[in-house]
């Protein structure tokens, strides 16, 4: 369960990176808290992504 969250953490890392960069080209300020954004709003919806596609037995 947890290499799971890791890889997730990971991801979420990747994306933030690719969000900050367009930030940055757009001529957007970038801080730590952008970046820490990104990623939990990253990690819930493919949380909620998991959970949905999982139905209970």
């Amino acid at each position: 369960m947890y290499s799971g969250l890791i890889l997730l953490v990971l991801v979420g890392i990747g994306v933030a990176w690719l969000w900050t960069r367009g930030r940055r080209r757009l001529g957007l300020p970038v801080t730590g808290k952008h970046w820490g954004a990104v990623i939990i709003i990253f990690v819930v919806i493919m949380v909620l992504a998991y959970g949905a596609s999982h139905t209970a037995h």
